[in-house]
């Protein structure tokens, strides 16, 4: 089995186009608002986006009404430099949740940001001397 992709079910499809195209600055392959549809790629999956109302119907169900609460995922990515990437993403519009820390018991520097439905982005580097 190989993993393919993540699909995230959003409310406003403009808006969260806009976080991962602009913010996040991941290749969009599709795009297709009309349908609340659209597709990144990235080195190793791919993120793809559709709205909630969308989803629904292609499983033949009235769509939720009820915001999710909190955050109800994680998309980790691992950068080069999670100072300086967090510092762009914040500058270039993301909503900041947590700066850049090191975990050691993790074995990174992290730091998380969220997306305009609260799924947690977080971006993270390796410590020195931690594993790959």
């Amino acid at each position: 089995m190989k993993f393919i992709n993540v699909r995230l079910l959003v409310s406003d499809i403009a808006a969260s186009i806009s976080f991962w195209r602009d913010i996040m600055k991941l290749h969009m392959t599709y795009s297709d608002e009309a349908m609340g549809y659209a597709y990144f790629e990235t080195d190793s999956a791919g993120v793809e986006l559709m709205t909630r109302e969308g989803f629904a119907a292609a499983l033949g169900k009235a769509a939720s009404t009820a915001t999710p609460e909190g955050h109800p995922a994680v998309l980790v990515f691992r950068v080069d430099d999670v100072d300086a990437a967090y510092a762009d993403f914040v500058e270039r519009g993301a909503t900041a949740v947590a700066g850049p820390q090191d975990r050691p018991a993790w074995g990174v520097r992290s730091a998380q940001l969220s997306d305009p439905d609260g799924y947690l982005v977080e971006i993270y580097t390796q410590l020195p001397g931690a594993g790959s």
